[in-house]
């Protein structure tokens, strides 16, 4: 009998809870914390270690809650995985039914000048269930939690787009996490990684971060050598300096639904702020997540009067000064 009023209880709180108390302590945060509940442990000392660790929102009536559906005894002992996320009747159910379980952890190796839609196909492939939702991240961007959370990084873009802020590195992520929770890890990597350097590094350049991050992607999609990346950007440099097209053709790749593996003649007409081969300048953004390498070389590139570079079998380039140059390099790396 004393179980299936439990079970009433339980019930009785997600369905008022929901509606009366089910505010979360940041709907934003979808991280999992660990929390363990040490056996005997009273309902207050349970929601000192939630609030300890910001699981519970400021005012929560956590005491309230179990005093009136009688959990006060069958909060269960064990290690919890809670988010901030988490209204308190999720909280509650998972913490009076012994919900211990951790969701399933995957780890995921984003190589540099992957994509945001790149990106969501490897998280597919590791078996992230919200992967399409990270691929819209190009689109939709920068909501108003993370652009709030991280204002100091984007009041100065101009793009609502995540492309070029999502460091590529290797990440641990519980595989049904939100694309906002991804996110949020990726976007702290690139602050610890990229901001440190830019602090120091934005006084040597007439660059904007965004415009920086914008030169780097076409660097590391270009580029196959490291060694060859700033020599990559001085060429882009040179180009921009009298007033020349960037003429890139990862640009074009990236303006292209449906890209092909070389870029064909008749697709350097695409109608795209990104064709580089149409508009002067750069484009109006990132096409790619970039590296700190090509970053570091997007802020000092080689000094050169290179103006054209062509691709060799080996990965490398050959660089030219004159258009006569790169044809005769053209055909020579044929």
């Amino acid at each position: 009998m004393k179980r299936y009023i439990i079970h009433w209880a339980l019930l009785a709180v997600v369905l008022i809870a929901a509606l009366v108390i089910g505010r979360p302590a940041n709907p934003f945060n979808h991280a999992q914390i660990k929390v363990t509940v040490p056996a005997g442990a009273s309902a207050r000392s349970v929601a000192q270690l939630l609030r300890e660790n910001k699981l519970l929102p400021g005012g929560s009536p956590f005491l309230l809650a179990v005093k009136l559906f009688g959990l006060a005894g069958n909060l269960k002992a064990g290690d919890y995985y809670l988010s901030p996320a988490d209204p308190l009747p999720a909280v509650l159910y998972k913490l009076a039914a012994g919900q211990t379980v951790p969701p399933d952890e995957i780890r995921v190796a984003f190589p540099e000048g992957a994509s945001i839609y790149r990106m969501g196909l490897i998280l597919k492939e590791h078996g992230f269930k919200r992967w399409a939702g990270f691929q819209r991240l190009v689109d939709e961007g920068i909501g108003a939690g993370l652009r709030e959370r991280h204002w100091g990084l984007f009041k100065y873009v101009p793009s609502e787009s995540l492309e070029g802020y999502l460091f590529p590195d290797t990440y641990n992520v519980y595989a049904d996490a939100s694309p906002e929770a991804l996110a949020e890890i990726m976007l702290k990597r690139f602050e610890a990684v990229v901001v440190p350097f830019w602090e120091k590094a934005k006084r040597d350049t007439k660059l904007t971060l965004h415009e920086v991050l914008t030169l780097a992607s076409i660097v590391e999609k270009e580029a196959r050598k490291p060694e060859e990346r700033p020599v990559i950007a001085s060429v882009f440099y040179n180009r921009l300096k009298l007033g020349m097209p960037l003429a890139a053709d990862p640009t074009v790749k990236y303006a292209l639904e449906r890209p092909s593996k070389i870029v064909y003649l008749d697709q350097l007409s695409v109608k795209s702020p990104y064709n580089t081969y149409k508009r002067r300048g750069l484009p109006p953004g990132p096409i790619c997540n970039p590296g700190l390498d090509s970053i570091k070389a997007a802020v000092y590139p080689a000094k050169t009067n290179y103006l054209f570079f062509v691709a060799k079998k080996d990965g490398s380039h050959s660089f030219s000064k004159t258009w006569q140059e790169h044809q005769r390099a053209r055909l020579k790396a044929l």
